[in-house]
């Protein structure tokens, strides 16, 4: 299943994000010792093997669930452009906050918590993430902003949760986020180069 890659995915790069700032220069052989090869093995399986253009990813179904077609390549191009339109919102505490003015404060409550994470509708990420937004990154993929949108609704549950682990937003969870995305961007990098 998708969410399976994507908590993995999610797991390692803002665990190790979270390892302390500035983890990666404070272990340049960190993929040596095997963590970013894993993880690159996850992306690629997430991407089907395929690490070509993003175009053409989208199936015209929005359900993303599994890793059939190029579900699971929209998915792991779609991580790292959901983790940086978090950063470019304002961060953790400000997306969440937007979510909570248009009403899906218990969903977001939910993300945040130590118990399962509550599903958002697609819908709901048009009006919160916002059409204009939302029609950017699907012509970056290439995909329909429906798709898109399912896409977000899927993944951005999952990225709160990671960057809460103790059912509050720490005080550091922008710093994490930032190292996250880092390292996505460097493991996409390689995946795309094999």
């Amino acid at each position: 299943m998708a969410n399976d890659f994507l908590s993995q995915i999610l797991g390692h790069v803002l665990t190790d994000a979270g390892a302390g700032e500035g983890a990666q220069q404070q272990n340049p052989r960190l993929d040596t010792i095997g963590s970013m090869g894993r993880l690159g093995d996850l992306l690629g399986g997430l991407m089907g093997g395929s690490a070509g253009t993003a175009g053409g990813l989208g199936s015209g179904g929005s359900s993303l669930g599994g890793l059939g077609g190029g579900k699971g390549a929209l998915m792991a191009m779609l991580l790292p452009m959901a983790m940086q339109w978090v950063k470019r919102s304002g961060g953790v505490s400000s997306v969440l906050d937007r979510f909570q003015q248009t009403g899906y404060s218990q969903q977001a409550a939910s993300w945040v918590s130590t118990g399962e994470n509550e599903s958002i509708a697609p819908q709901a990420i048009n009006q919160v993430v916002g059409s204009d937004e939302l029609s950017r990154l699907s012509q970056q993929l290439g995909v329909g902003a429906d798709d898109v949108a399912s896409g977000m609704a899927h993944i951005l549950p999952q990225v709160v949760s990671h960057l809460t682990p103790q059912g509050e937003v720490p005080l550091d969870a922008d710093n994490r986020l930032d190292n996250g995305i880092s390292t996505l961007d460097q493991l996409m990098g390689q995946v795309k180069n094999h």
